[in-house]
């Protein structure tokens, strides 16, 4: 770069990498970035030079950037992780409905969320009747959300089970699932990560949540290319699972368990609230930064906008200035109680 200034059009991609690099690296906010922006048209202007970031113009990277930073921090505000209590309940609610209602589907895909923290448009569509699908420059099309083609089952030995069960009448589930993300919001596309079954806690096993939800989609009459997220309506059609049919479901669980929640405190309860809910059961467990991105597959340091103040980091705060205070005790000895003499105040002193 010959100049830190000029007309030419590559300035201002190279604005938009620098406002992206505050982002990613100093987790700055959409209004310190906007100030960063326009500090650099000011110095344009000066130079008699076009500016880089048009924060006027929707073709303009930087203020597509700055948009895309404005709506996560408005998503990190507006969704609520969902409750323990709201998970049992729409547990207990899935046992007592059809097995391919929209509660029962909801509860498994949660059950897999609260570990892989999915993204809606991994396994949800944004209508019923259609899927969604990502359109590459070049005019490739990829469907979003997951086929039956990107989760592997395995058995105890570690095969590939390539002849799943028909039906709903499972004998033996798989011990481990390998799922392959083949379209990413973090653009990672083909990573992949390995879940095993909780024999233990089968109930809410990951493992056997997807198992359910891999063999529902064929029973339903979905094919390998087709998105797996399907339930059937109370007029008995095949629908596909959606972010608006999510919001309800958990939103309708939210007003039963939390009846004190407001008409605010509701709306905050959208499929986002798996994805919040999987990174603050990880912090609550106290994984680091580092565990927690990888594992989410989070880019950068935008996790940190979903964090919560949840009653266990309170409890863990007090633990630790508990501890801190017992430490400090000790160091005070049998010291710790004197206190200096009463005496009277010297009122000629000036204070």
């Amino acid at each position: 770069m010959p100049d830190p200034c000029g007309n030419h059009d590559g300035y201002e991609r190279i604005v938009a990498c620098f406002l992206e690099k505050l982002m990613h690296d100093h987790n700055s906010r959409s209004a310190t970035v906007r100030g960063y922006a326009q500090a650099i048209n000011t110095l344009f202007e000066l130079r008699k030079c076009q500016i880089p970031a048009d924060l006027s113009s929707r073709s303009n990277m930087c203020y597509n950037l700055i948009l895309a930073r404005e709506r996560e921090e408005n998503v990190a505000r507006q969704r609520s992780p969902i409750t323990r209590e709201m998970f049992t309940a729409l547990l207990e609610r899935a046992k007592t409905s059809q097995i391919d209602s929209d509660v029962a589907v909801v509860a498994q895909w949660f059950t897999i969320i609260r570990i892989t923290g999915f993204r809606c448009s991994e396994y949800a569509q944004t209508r019923q009747s259609a899927f969604d699908e990502y359109e590459y420059p070049s005019g490739r099309r990829v469907i979003k959300a997951f086929t039956p083609l990107d989760w592997n089952f395995y058995d105890d030995r570690n095969r590939l089970i390539s002849i799943h069960t028909q039906g709903t009448n499972i004998r033996e589930y798989p011990k481990k699932l390998k799922i392959t993300f083949r379209h990413q919001k973090n653009r990672q596309n083909g990573q992949s990560i390995t879940l095993v079954s909780d024999d233990a806690h089968t109930h809410i096993c990951p493992v056997r949540a997807a198992y359910h939800i891999f063999l529902r989609s064929k029973r339903l009459g979905q094919s390998d290319s087709e998105p797996m997220g399907v339930f059937v309506n109370k007029f008995g059609s095949t629908k596909y699972l959606t972010g608006n049919k999510i919001q309800e479901v958990l939103q309708s669980v939210a007003k039963e368990v939390h009846p004190d929640l407001t008409k605010d405190e509701l709306k905050r309860f959208s499929s986002h609230s798996g994805r919040v809910w999987a990174l603050v059961l990880l912090d609550e467990a106290g994984m680091s930064p580092v565990f927690m991105t990888a594992r989410l597959r989070w880019m950068g340091e935008s996790y940190k906008l979903y964090l919560r103040d949840t009653s266990i980091q309170q409890q863990k705060h007090v633990d630790a200035l508990s501890n801190e205070s017992d430490a400090i005790m000790q160091l005070l000895g049998n010291n710790r109680d004197v206190l200096p003499d009463t005496v009277p105040v010297d009122d000629e002193m000036e204070p």
